[in-house]
């Protein structure tokens, strides 16, 4: 335990020492209100947990039936996919615990204290607390409403599982090294349990309140939670143990990349190949990958609203979804647009690439992701045409106006990025430009609509967007050459600048 505290110490000692720490006070201080605000949110969304499943309804299960345990049951239908989805974001989001066990293998200290530091600062994962910041006031109303022992047993198994959840996840991401295709077969049993309980092929639901509603019924049955987290954290335990020596750890993965781009690209010449080359620069490193699938699971943003008759004929909300859903991947990988390179932007001044080159093939990965955004948003025409074409104005729009502005801004910002990490959780590379980013990009459109609205009506607003689109696409390479005049001038700094990061 006193090297237990003492490596905590020297980890903390370490992150305020950090130079990166004292650059980013401002950046610190607003994620540390962010987080705040949305604890406040959630506890709050916790306080009124219980009033919310008094009034959903839910067949068979009443206060008659049931007396004060009909809420409980209601919950218990659903929690099986509740850590289903739990796990699913976790799988893309959380990160691995890490920390350089260089300096310490040398020393007198046990691997396996290590280890065990590595797999209890889990505990304090951000996915954790934010779900107990929605379930403790929850856990005052079991207390209430049962017995101690069927509040204890319902409450303590609850608990186990978010940590059950927690560590089998941490293994899976080990064992699986983050690979694409476990996370979308998650996403495709999870459907699958939504269709087969949807059409009563198997009922889901019963079966997940014959589990959990037995952490109450037998409270003795906190045991197998119990039992699963014990299993889940030594699994881990021997697998970091094992792999933890400086021969492993020297050594560089080779994992098998798939050709991205096909050699298609290369007919548009220079500015073709390079793109191809970000291509594969995004298949082949974590936080950029984690970009793109970010973007993928955007695209069914649109269900939050366009279906929803509360918002029926708002062209505001539609236009703000639109931007999310064919600008995404554009406004989370062009706000880095050089600290991608950062580790290389030396190579990027010495080959010989124009910059007027280097942007426009910045402009044509936009283009590409931005296009295969729009067409897969085609299927929002279910919901009326009017949408569909609120989609591909604002997409002209994002192509021809946002693009370069996103441009300009992720110039702004030399700020080198680990293209190791993840993005979920990741705040490098944040600096003032990307809180300043979303004011053009997001408030533009909506004035401009606005403006057009005012004049020609609520159609003419959206067309308007997708003419000025089609005006900024047309002066592209005027844009474009004012960004690489920029560039030019400034290459110097911003290469001291990634230098001395």
């Amino acid at each position: 335990m006193k090297n237990l505290l003492r490596i905590t110490r020297i980890e903390m000692m370490e992150s305020l020492r950090s130079p990166i720490w004292h650059r980013r006070v401002l950046v610190n201080i607003f994620l540390v209100l962010t987080f705040l605000y949305l604890a406040g949110n959630l506890l709050v969304l916790g306080v009124f947990l219980d009033d919310i499943f008094v009034k959903i309804p839910v067949d068979g299960i009443d206060y008659k039936t049931y007396g004060t345990s009909f809420v409980l049951r209601k919950l218990d239908r659903f929690l099986l996919y509740y850590f289903f989805i739990d796990l699913i974001l976790r799988y893309f989001m959380q990160k691995l615990p890490a920390m350089a066990i260089q300096p310490y293998l040398h020393l007198p200290l046990r691997r396996s204290t290590l280890v065990h530091f590595m797999l209890v600062k889990t505990i304090w994962s951000p996915f954790n607390l934010l779900q107990f910041l929605i379930f403790i006031p929850f856990f005052f109303e079991v207390f209430e409403n049962l017995s101690f022992g069927q509040a204890l047993g319902w409450t303590s198994g609850f608990t186990l599982m978010v940590f059950v959840i927690n560590y089998g996840l941490l293994y899976l991401k080990r064992t699986s090294d983050v690979d694409t295709r476990v996370y979308l077969g998650m996403l495709a049993v999870l459907a699958l349990l939504i269709v087969s309980d949807w059409y009563d092929w198997v009922d889901f639901q019963h079966i997940s309140a014959l589990l959990f509603n037995g952490l109450f019924l037998h409270p003795w049955t906190a045991l197998v939670p119990a039992l699963l987290l014990v299993g889940a954290y030594l699994m881990n335990y021997q697998y970091i143990r094992k792999n933890m020596y400086l021969s492993r750890l020297s050594k560089t993965k080779r994992s098998e990349v798939s050709y991205v781009g096909s050699g298609v690209l290369s007919y548009f010449g220079l500015v073709g190949r390079l793109t191809e080359l970000e291509f594969k620069f995004i298949w082949r490193n974590k936080r950029p990958k984690s970009v793109l699938m970010i973007t993928v699971l955007f695209l069914a943003y649109g269900l939050l609203v366009f279906p929803n008759p509360q918002y029926d004929g708002n062209y505001y909300m539609y236009i703000l979804f639109s931007i999310i859903i064919t600008g995404m991947f554009m406004m989370n990988y062009g706000q880095y647009l050089l600290g991608w390179e950062g580790s290389h932007f030396d190579h990027i001044l010495a080959r010989n690439v124009s910059f007027r080159d280097y942007y426009m093939s910045k402009f044509l990965l936009f283009a590409i992701v931005s296009a295969a955004a729009m067409i897969l948003g085609i299927p929002y025409v279910y919901f009326g045409w009017e949408i569909l074409a609120v989609v591909f104005c604002v997409f002209l729009f994002n192509l021809g106006v946002n693009s370069h502005i996103v441009m300009f801004f992720g110039s702004m910002n030399p700020k080198k990025i680990d293209l190791s990490q993840g993005t979920v959780f990741n705040w490098q590379g944040v600096g003032a430009a990307q809180f300043l980013l979303v004011i053009p990009v997001m408030g533009f459109p909506v004035g401009i609509y606005a403006l057009g609205a005012l004049i020609y009506g609520p159609v003419g607003g959206y067309i308007f967007l997708g003419i000025l689109g089609i005006l900024g696409l047309a002066g592209t390479r005027f844009w474009i050459g004012l960004l690489a005049s920029w560039l030019k001038r400034q290459r110097y700094e911003i290469a001291d600048d990634f230098r001395n990061q």
